[in-house]
């Protein structure tokens, strides 16, 4: 069974390891499962709707047919609205892909394991060495 005190040594170079690298990440291992960011936009009621990409690309522009009867003033208004929301929706899918976690947070819950955890096994580990000793000497456990 593992020791206690090696159980609290790999606790501490976990929080080692994070405290050194509290002041940054590495954002591209977690974009690697992260799915596509893009940003949606719809204006008129929904009938027309744009897809932005990261790097100000637009993906796509959908205009329902019944639009297309409108004033072209009109028309290129409502696709100015939808393009605009869909970029400012992008913009806020990217600041929520790279906010960073709150590593102090984390750190203090790892601490509090830390101090609850290794009593606690130290514990459990000296009353199972009990058990143990009772049942090699032919006891009862």
């Amino acid at each position: 069974m593992a020791n206690p005190s090696d159980l609290s040594r790999s606790i501490s170079e976990l929080l080692s390891t994070l405290d050194r690298g509290h002041a940054g990440g590495d954002p591209e291992a977690s974009s690697e499962l992260a799915p596509p960011l893009q940003g949606v936009g719809e204006a008129a009621d929904g009938l027309v709707r744009v897809v932005a990409l990261p790097g100000g690309q637009i993906e796509s522009v959908w205009i329902d047919p019944r639009l297309m009867r409108s004033a072209s003033e009109s028309l290129a208004e409502e696709i100015r609205t939808a393009t605009n929301a869909a970029l400012t929706d992008l913009r806020a899918a990217l600041a929520d892909a790279t906010a960073t976690p709150d590593t102090a947070a984390m750190l203090e819950q790892l601490r509090e394991l830390q101090r609850g955890a290794v009593p606690q096994l130290q514990g459990l580990i000296d009353t199972l060495g009990s058990v143990q000793d009772r049942l090699s000497s032919g006891g009862r456990p």
